[in-house]
């Protein structure tokens, strides 16, 4: 994806606005940075752009470690098998396919009601009564008033069985945030002609598919940028996801996000590497309208209705020849498929 240098963009905007960028007062950028922020939203989400839409594979669990120790109840998608389980009881380096420590996480269990008095070996699926659960023998023994499915302790025989709830969550450890959801499919669309969209919907929890597939491709929107900066500054506290310019003073600058929250000195500024920022990306197929489209909200402060009608029209001019360019290389791409087949 090219991208814009916010300086750029905020130069263009000046100068459709009547302003001159070298003598902008601080009130004017500070406006300038709310109009081209509302601009940037405006556009993000009118369109499935195809250069802020990504396609990614992903899991409802995380994947097994063997050097994690896990507590009963942790669930893992393990890819030698391909399937999910669920710790039975504490464990740390025993595989999910070991009976005494693992079951499989499924969508729903079988199994006969518990009975005092029955020798269980290890891996049996039972249903207490008591409380409506399922459970699965991680140790084999025989069934009494005190080897109950529920009891603890030195009388822990059996792990409860989770129903798996098949969702990807919003943000997952080493994965891109989730923004806007487009689409699920059960490959990559990108590379397969003959993936299928899944049936999804959004919660609290992330993106569940409905009796899905163990691994899911998600097509989402990137999450909006914010736009709202601050000069960057050595000795600052910086949380996660707050933005600066940089460099701080000067004509030219970009704007970068905090990774991760820091304290920056000159040997961590944005530019260096393995600095915990990331450079906020700015389509360049979008300073059009956002130049045009700050410049008009700049010209209605100042009252200047037809300057600011004017800038108006350019700015929705060129977001249509963006959305028709899009659209015609999007059907061009949709015709070779079909010739491809």
């Amino acid at each position: 994806m090219e991208v814009t240098k916010y300086s750029d963009l905020l130069k263009r905007a000046c100068a459709l606005g009547q302003r001159v960028y070298s003598e902008l007062s601080n009130d004017d950028s500070d406006l300038l940075m709310v109009y081209i922020d509302q601009r940037f939203k405006q556009i993000w989400e009118y369109y499935d752009w195809p250069d802020i839409k990504r396609v990614e594979k992903r899991y409802y669990r995380p994947l097994y470690a063997a050097a994690l120790n896990y507590d009963a109840g942790y669930e893992v998608y393990y890819p030698s098998e391909k399937k999910y389980y669920q710790t039975l009881k504490t464990t740390q380096g025993n595989a999910p396919t070991s009976t005494a420590h693992w079951a499989e996480s499924k969508q729903s269990y079988a199994g006969d009601s518990w009975v005092t008095g029955t020798s269980y070996v290890v891996g049996d699926t039972v249903l207490y009564d008591v409380d409506g659960l399922y459970y699965t023998a991680h140790t084999a023994h025989t069934a009494s008033g005190t080897l109950t499915p529920d009891a603890t302790g030195g009388n822990d025989k059996w792990g409860v069985l989770t129903e798996l709830d098949k969702y990807v969550a919003w943000e997952q450890t080493g994965e891109n945030k989730i923004g806007d959801v487009l689409e699920v499919w059960d490959y990559n669309p990108r590379t397969n002609n003959k993936s299928e969209p899944q049936p999804f919907y959004q919660s609290e929890n992330g993106v569940q598919v409905l009796n899905g597939p163990n691994i899911v491709y998600v097509e989402y929107r990137q999450l909006l940028p914010s736009l709202f900066f601050s000069p960057w500054a050595t000795g600052s506290d910086y949380d996660e996801d707050d933005v600066v310019r940089f460099p701080a003073t000067g004509a030219e600058f970009d704007l970068y996000k905090a990774t991760s929250g820091h304290t920056p000195s000159s040997s961590n500024d944005p530019k260096d590497s393995n600095a915990p920022w990331a450079l906020t990306q700015i389509p360049r197929d979008f300073s059009a309208y956002l130049s045009h489209g700050a410049a008009s909200s700049m010209l209605q402060t100042d009252e200047k209705e037809q300057l600011a009608l004017a800038q108006e029209q350019y700015a929705e001019r060129a977001l249509m020849e963006l959305l028709d360019r899009v659209e015609r290389q999007e059907q061009q791409q949709k015709e070779f498929k079909v010739l491809q087949r």
